[in-house]
């Protein structure tokens, strides 16, 4: 997270639009938006690949779904 942030820093620095607080905190949030899609993504993938573990049935599901669960709700 910080990288992007300091990219977006450095970036608008760069461009000469860093002037005053609210020109970094435009930086804050540019930054911050650039990071929110991957975190999305990996929440997203780890979720899909986890929750059919919760509905499973059969050998070795009880050990499975004490696994996963703590994963799922965080």
């Amino acid at each position: 997270m910080i990288l992007y942030l300091d990219h977006a820093y450095e970036k608008r620095k760069r461009a000469g639009k860093v002037r005053d607080l609210n020109d970094i905190i435009w930086a804050h949030m540019e930054g911050t938006v650039m990071r929110v899609r991957p975190k999305l993504m990996t929440v997203g993938t780890t979720m899909i690949g986890l929750v059919p573990l919760l509905w499973a049935t059969g050998t070795g599901a009880d050990v499975m779904k004490r696994i996963a669960a703590p994963m799922v709700e965080d």
